[in-house]
């Protein structure tokens, strides 16, 4: 379960189920951080029910300005992760094309000047199913070698693969944990009225050996650094800090350096915890 932040600080923070009458609490720090070797893909839906997002439906010498509203987005998102890759760059696919939506066309690596320019008319030839299967194995066969990868998927719509994902995911978890593939961190924003917050949710609360999956609806959020707020980039910043139950019991503590992800354990139903950090005494609802 995803919660609201009590201070811009803070990136997800996410509440697990009960388990042996405790709760694992994960909060990540907000951090814009340029990772050395790091490479980003970005995958956009290209199933024929995105064709209105695109305005792909009316012919171009009717359409008003405007009309194609994922122009303006993929540009943006392409221009931004440029700022964290690092060579600068970012790898543009459209995924779920052809038949089945099995196919990918890509757009090219593309530096944030060109991504601000780049032309986003959508797919050669629009999808008939939207299979995210083949799009994470692009890009996993793309950056095999690669120390750290970011892949961020757009869709509108019901996964068709869901369970050969979950399989990949578990798989590609297994190797990173025994050192055969660098860190990976796959990110699933879903765009429009017809999205499966059931899958998103899904993908986004599988645990596995690592934490692979973030979900989040475009429609929730306010500003695009949140794209990064569950990616663990592995670092640590200058500082300490204390976490307390509501009885004023240290629950963590991290005396030397803070590290990103901060990860503790509370009883089932604790309300609330307070986070002594950066001068600050923060108080953060877990409900």
């Amino acid at each position: 379960m995803a919660l609201e932040k009590a201070s811009p600080l803070f990136g997800d923070i996410t509440v697990y189920p009960v388990d042996a009458g405790q709760q694992r609490i994960e909060i990540y720090l907000r951090l814009q951080q340029q990772v050395e070797g790091m490479q980003i893909g970005l995958a956009i839906d290209g199933s024929a029910s995105m064709m209105e997002s695109f305005a792909a439906n009316i012919p171009k010498a009717f359409r008003q300005p405007g009309a194609n509203g994922m122009e303006p987005v993929v540009r943006r998102l392409c221009s931004y992760a440029c700022s964290f890759s690092s060579d600068g760059t970012v790898l543009p696919v459209y995924w779920a094309t052809g038949s089945g939506g099995k196919e990918i066309e890509s757009l090219g690596r593309l530096d944030a000047a060109a991504s601000e320019k780049m032309q986003v008319e959508g797919p050669k030839v629009w999808g008939t199913g939207t299979l995210l299967l083949p799009p994470m194995e692009f890009f996993l066969a793309e950056y095999a070698n690669s120390p750290w990868t970011i892949l961020l998927f757009i869709t509108d719509g019901v996964v068709g693969d869901l369970d050969a994902v979950v399989a990949k995911t578990l798989s590609i978890g297994q190797e990173i944990s025994e050192g055969k593939r660098g860190k990976c961190k796959f990110i699933i924003v879903g765009y429009g009225p017809e999205i499966d917050e059931g899958q998103i949710d899904q993908l986004d609360n599988l645990e596995g050996v690592i934490d692979l999956w973030d979900g989040k609806l475009a429609g929730e959020m306010n500003e695009l650094q949140e794209i990064w707020d569950e990616v663990d980039f592995g670092i640590s910043i200058p500082g300490s800090v204390r976490i307390l139950d509501p009885q004023g019991q240290q629950v963590q503590s991290y005396l030397d350096r803070i590290p990103q992800r901060m990860e503790f354990k509370v009883s089932a139903g604790t309300p609330s915890v307070t986070i002594e950090i950066a001068g600050q005494t923060i108080v953060q609802p877990l409900q």
